[in-house]
């Protein structure tokens, strides 16, 4: 029986010849996918000789023989005679760079300091109790020498009769003849426009850092440096050998015998390292105690944008196995090691063939590393708010626990460091809800430069830890094509930033990215290298921890700067280009004057008065404040920047702000001084006894 009458045979052939062959071509490329991508042909790493300590070579025992007979001893610090743990800093001129580089050293260090360009008259060094100063630093010894003779005479009595050293700095004088001086009112002689052939750490009480008997050769034609000769009275820190062969002192020690004032005197400026990491020694000796000083550098190093990059710039394989076998070797230098991943799951297997075979390896050997969520798709978070960046914050954590990644702590790395600072509430939201994540870095707060002026701060309950750059972005893939050339990278690791970012900071977390660990690894040779020159050069010792324990540890060693200290984030470029929408900086939102207060003493009339004038405005009434913001010094200053913005709706040629609060609080002052430094200030001062009764009313 025919049950479709009208379909012709010679129609239904052709139909099933080409269903046959619809089927062959599915089952084709299902087994062979079109999304296959071929593979770029890549080279070789480049093998770049790692560097080698100088001195700590077997055919060269003296300095294995030195240290065998002398131990290290226990380390000192001076002690003074009960002053202010501040510095004195007396400067050629507030812009020289010399004094700016002095000015890094004591921020890196967080010591408390006061900075002045030499002048005729001396601030005053005394309270009525005690010394104002435990340290004095002069920019330039010259100055001091030829300084009034009342004004030398009060400050070498300050420091005798205090136990406050002095630091000091004296430069060669290029068009003088005179090749050995006697210094002025004292016994020490110097030798100027001297070039030296070698450098060596003398054994002396004030290094801690500096690895005693450590030396390298210079090979530069630089004439132009200060010797002195040492005595019984003068003593060696840094020693400079000369062609001839004589040792004579590049940093010496003037113990006070022949005045009662204890000297260290520089006769080279802080380009040199080994210059450099004698003064930071000089200056823990000076100010530092056993409880506040430490060789213990903690050392974590994040690779950003696991799984980010367009196809050829990506780790394959034979990297993967490279950073496992690099974290072990790496144990060897830093304890405990570990290499911290931030991944976005959404670029997961976007490379060609080697490199998608190199995520999934990465994927198969996840336990071996720490992991930390990066956005899903790299998301720059001041973009979006609280709904899309939880679902985006969600999408990366399904995709973390289907790969089965071990994501062991609450810490994340916002791509670009986007919403940290300037804050954005809520993507801080957004972390706490999706990650419960307690523990984040920034390289933004409270600016990127200087690197040395880098803090944290606690908000909303999330630890923000400072952050550090070692010169590796996403381009930096090849040794052959670094920015300005290979001799840099050298130079950072060798006695430049990268090397004194360890010295500096107790915790130190490094941004590199998944490209520096492709084509030539810089990142490996890199960190390699620094440890390499770290152990060669100093008895710091490295050691690696959760950021828990970090966080933990910086909040201790600094607890001032649990509150952050907000800044106007129009007036930073990098700071403008990371604001969410609701920041206008195109509007006048921050105010141009301040009534202090105190209270009683007729400040809100002096407002009413103001608001009259069309051009002034002042901000919104705020409920449960008597109608005053009361932002600085209290509990509203932690609701953020874009809050206080929030409450000057109108477009004025002048706001002012009127808060009584502010005139007795301890923290108002450095905290409006950060956020609108060029803002008016008024206070209006009226007989107390006045004031009593306006209150009894």
């Amino acid at each position: 029986m025919i049950i479709t009458p009208y379909l012709n045979p010679r129609l239904t052939r052709p139909l099933k010849w080409l269903a046959a062959i619809l089927l062959v071509y599915f089952l084709y490329f299902s087994t062979f996918p079109l999304s296959q991508k071929p593979s770029k042909p890549r080279k070789p790493a480049k093998q770049v000789k790692n560097y080698t300590c100088p001195f700590e070579n077997p055919e060269n025992p003296s300095f294995a023989d030195y240290f065998s007979k002398n131990p290290p001893k226990s380390l000192e610090f001076h002690k003074n005679n009960g002053t202010d743990q501040k510095i004195l800093v007396i400067l050629d001129s507030m812009f020289s760079r010399h004094g700016k580089a002095i000015i890094q050293m004591l921020n890196s260090q967080k010591f408390a300091f006061k900075a002045e360009a030499v002048s005729k008259n001396l601030p005053v060094l005394t309270t009525s109790r005690k010394g104002r100063y435990s340290l004095i630093i002069i920019e330039n010894y010259y100055k001091y020498l030829n300084m009034a003779r009342w004004n030398r005479q009060l400050l070498d009595k300050y420091c005798k009769e205090y136990r406050v050293p002095m630091f000091s700095f004296i430069a060669s004088k290029p068009n003088d003849q005179l090749k050995r001086i006697k210094i002025k009112g004292s016994s020490l002689w110097m030798w100027q426009n001297q070039r030296i052939q070698r450098l060596t750490v003398s054994p002396s009480p004030i290094h801690k850092i500096s690895k005693i008997g450590s030396f390298r050769n210079l090979s530069s034609e630089e004439s132009d440096w200060i010797l002195f000769e040492t005595s019984e009275s003068f003593e060696s820190i840094l020693t400079g050998t000369v062609k001839s062969g004589y040792e004579r002192a590049v940093v010496v020690r003037d113990l006070g015998r022949e005045d009662g004032v204890e000297r260290v005197i520089f006769g080279r400026n802080l380009t040199d390292f080994q210059v450099k990491m004698t003064f930071l020694d000089a200056l823990w000796w000076a100010m530092g105690t056993e409880k506040t000083f430490g060789l213990e550098r903690f050392v974590q190093i994040d690779i950003d944008d696991i799984f980010v990059g367009a196809a050829g710039t990506r780790i394959v394989e034979e990297d993967v196995n490279r950073l496992i076998s690099s974290q072990s070797h790496f144990q060897k230098s830093v304890e405990n090691f570990k290499f911290l991943l931030g991944f976005s799951g959404s670029y997961f297997r976007n490379g060609d063939d080697l490199e998608d075979r190199g995520d999934e390896f990465l994927v198969e050997n996840s336990e071996k590393f720490v992991w930390f969520p990066h956005m899903w798709r790299h998301n720059h978070a001041h973009e979006h708010n609280f709904t899309y960046l939880e679902a985006i914050m969600i999408q990366n954590k399904i995709f973390a626990q289907n790969m089965h990644l071990p994501v062991d702590y609450p810490y994340a790395i916002a791509p670009q460091h986007d919403g940290v600072f300037p804050v954005h509430e809520q993507m801080f939201e957004a972390w706490k809800k999706v990650w419960n994540v307690s523990v984040t870095a920034t390289e933004e707060y409270p600016h990127f430069k200087p690197s040395t002026g880098r803090k944290g701060f606690i908000h909303s309950g999330i630890h923000v830890l400072p952050r550090q750059t070692c010169g590796l972005y996403t381009h930096t893939q090849l040794f052959d094509e670094y920015p300005d050339g290979f001799d840099k990278i050298i130079h950072s690791i060798q006695g430049g930033d990268l090397f004194f970012t360890i010295l500096l900071n107790p915790i130190s977390i490094f941004m590199t990215h998944q490209q520096n660990y492709s084509h030539d690894r810089l990142a490996l040779y890199t960190f390699e290298n620094l440890f390499r020159f770290l152990k060669c050069w100093t008895n710091i010792q490295l050691k690696w921890q959760s950021p828990i324990e970090s966080a933990n540890l910086y909040f201790q060693k600094f607890p001032e700067e649990r509150i952050p200290l907000w800044t106007n984030p129009c007036t930073d470029p990098r700071h403008q280009a990371i604001l969410p929408p609701s920041i206008n900086c195109t509007l006048k939102k921050l105010p141009d004057l301040l009534i202090l207060g105190p209270q009683k003493t007729g400040s809100t009339a002096l407002g009413s008065f103001l608001s009259l004038h069309p051009d002034v405005s002042q901000n919104s009434p705020v409920p449960g404040s008597f109608e005053e913001i009361q932002f600085f010094g209290g509990k509203n200053y932690l609701k953020g920047v874009e809050w206080y913005m929030s409450n000057f709706p109108n477009e004025s040629t002048v706001i002012y702000e009127k808060s009584a609060t502010y005139f007795d609080n301890p923290l108002a002052p450095k905290q409006a001084a950060s956020l609108i430094p060029h803002a008016k200030l008024v206070v209006i001062l009226q007989n107390p006894a006045q004031r009593a009764y306006s209150w009894f009313q």
